[in-house]
This record gives structure tokens, C-alpha cells and sequence, in this order.
């Protein structure tokens, strides 16, 4: 992990523990970037279900993607395989906080 995936890795897990989020981390040694999972019971039409969202971990202060640098946290909703981009920890658990309203 480089020094500044590092520190981001660490803000995001700070960010969930004090919102009383629980997560796993999902990081491959040969992965592009950290990660980390989330399993949230959330409700929907069709009643209660758990939804299980990455959190892909930014690893550089820049976005070049085709040289695998990123600066955004990218939370993807596997069942939809849906991703959104966040700039701060603080944004991605107001984003996961969303689905259990």
C-alpha cells in the first residue's frame, strides 16, 4: 500500500467505526487498490434484505486511471453493480447510511 492509500484506508475505517458501521477488509495484495466490504440490512419494497457494498480505497492524490492511479473513494452496490465516486469518508457513510433510512 502506498503512504497515501494508506491514509485513506485508515480515514475510511475510522469513519465507519464511528458511525458504528461494521466492515471487513478486502484487500488482494496484487489488487490495484485497498478495499473494504460493508454488509448492510437494508429495506426495501420487498421488506428486509442485506446489500453488500466495496469500497475501493484511493491511492494516489491524482486521477489517472490508465497508469491505475485513483483519488476517490468508489463504493460499488454489488447486487447492481452500480458505482458512485466520493471525495471524503465522511460522504461515503452518509451514501451507506442512506440505504438502512
Amino acid at each position: 500500500m502506498t503512504n497515501t492509500e494508506q491514509r485513506n484506508y485508515d480515514s475510511m475505517a475510522n469513519a465507519l467505526r464511528e458511525a458504528g458501521v461494521a466492515f471487513e477488509d478486502t484487500t488482494w495484495g496484487n489488487d490495484v487498490t485497498a478495499s473494504i466490504s460493508v454488509l448492510l440490512d437494508t429495506a426495501s419494497i420487498w421488506g428486509e434484505c442485506e446489500e453488500e457494498f466495496q469500497i475501493y480505497i484511493p491511492n494516489s492524490d491524482v486521477q489517472d486511471p490508465p497508469n491505475e492511479e485513483f483519488n476517490t473513494f468508489a463504493v460499488t452496490l454489488i447486487e447492481q453493480g452500480r458505482t458512485v465516486d466520493f471525495r471524503r469518508p465522511e460522504e461515503v457513510v452518509d451514501y451507506l447510511q442512506s440505504f438502512t433510512n
